[in-house]
């Protein structure tokens, strides 16, 4: 759900005195609606964490297959080498960031991370490299 802003800004203050002058029904709901606005932006943070880390960037993983295919033609220099070692280490750590994000969302929403997984149509053979 996007973010839309109000056409008028409020401080903390002033909303705080609004929302003293509210009926406790009207709190209530209040409170409820503030509540699951911000699941929904928990959610919406976790999803973006999960698709950024996804993938690396285009070009850096241009580089990746390159340098992977040289590694497997044993034609890769010690330099390329050091190149590729540094790209499998942030292919490991997005790996992580994005399976934490998954485990997050997963337990928020009850659901196993396989089941997470494919309400989100990602496969479980999906990975950055």
């Amino acid at each position: 759900m996007a973010t839309s802003q109000p056409p008028f800004q409020w401080t903390a203050e002033q909303l705080l005195e609004a929302v003293k002058g509210l009926s406790s029904e009207e709190l209530r709901r209040f409170l409820e609606g503030l509540r699951r606005w911000r699941r929904e932006r928990e959610e919406e943070a976790l999803l973006r964490e999960i698709w950024e880390n996804s993938q690396l960037p285009p070009e850096k993983q241009k580089r990746f297959n390159r340098l992977r295919r040289k590694l497997q033609e044993e034609t890769i220099s010690e330099t390329e080498r050091k190149e590729l070692l540094a790209l499998w280490r942030e292919v490991e750590r997005r790996n992580v960031r994005r399976l934490e994000a998954l485990i997050k969302l997963a337990r928020r929403r009850g659901v196993t991370v396989r089941e997470l997984m494919r309400q989100l149509g990602i496969g479980a053979k999906v990975r950055v490299v």
